[in-house]
């Protein structure tokens, strides 16, 4: 059995997805638990797919998923996710903005108790136990270690805000690339997901929410990396998607 998932979302990518995979390999490697890797190629129109088979080709525990054309970052982190095998399933960033070994931060306050075997060997000294763990940029001042442009800052923190007032999301950072589900968790709400590009993560917050789940927000580590995806017109484009996933909830969609 598969105690761990990582799914990393990647769209043109072929300069640093390397790097981090070589880092996921290494750290995974050295922990007492089984796992899995899956990049989901999302229509990358570089050499994504290939730079990937070619450098996994020997790594076991490593799978590509590949398709076009491009999807969207939420439906490559679906697609990715519903694929999963493992007890608990983290998405990570392509970049690697936070690094793999911030998941210990978020394992010590997972719902460990009714896991397999491999679970034992994860500290976990937190009365209370979720089944969502999501890394948080902003819940410690010293947490983001290289800034983005101002800009992007303010527009980030302002969105969040705004999330939190259409959605009533209690958390502070909806968007950091760096979420981790239970099994459980992960089967009853992706499947549930209808936003494909970037405003997914507010969507399955609130589907998790409606259905009931406590989400932990964790302070974890942050770098702002080269080279983002992220496009100007995205801003508007996820507001539109604020409103759908908030007349979804209104009118059932989520049922």
């Amino acid at each position: 059995m598969i105690f761990l998932s990582v799914i990393i979302p990647a769209y043109n990518e072929e300069k640093r997805l390397p790097k981090t995979l070589k880092k996921v390999r290494d750290y995974l490697d050295h922990q007492n638990y089984t796992y899995e890797v899956y990049v989901v190629d999302d229509g990358s129109k570089d050499r994504t797919w290939e730079v990937t088979k070619d450098l996994i080709k020997d790594w076991s525990n490593f799978k590509v998923i590949s398709y076009t054309p491009n999807r969207g970052k939420g439906f490559a982190v679906k697609t990715g996710m519903l694929t999963a095998k493992g007890e608990w399933r983290l998405l990570m960033d392509a970049d690697s903005s936070t690094d793999i070994s911030e998941i210990e931060e978020l394992f010590n306050f997972a719902n460990l108790k009714s896991q397999s075997p491999n679970s034992k060997q994860i500290p976990n000294t937190n009365d209370q136990k979720y089944e969502i763990i999501i890394g948080s940029r902003y819940l410690k001042k010293d947490s983001i270690k290289i800034k983005q442009p101002l800009g992007r800052r303010i527009m980030s923190r302002m969105g969040n805000w705004l999330i939190r007032i259409v959605l009533g999301i209690r958390a502070v950072d909806t968007q950091c690339g760096f979420k981790l589900f239970s099994a459980k968790a992960a089967n009853e709400i992706f499947p549930l997901q209808t936003i494909d590009r970037w405003g997914f993560d507010m969507e399955i917050l609130a589907i998790a929410r409606k259905y009931g789940y406590e989400i932990k927000e964790v302070a974890v580590d942050w770098y702002d990396a080269e080279g983002s995806q992220v496009k100007k017109g995205v801003v508007w484009k996820t507001l539109r998607e604020l409103m759908i996933i908030k007349w979804n909830l209104l009118t059932g969609k989520y049922s």
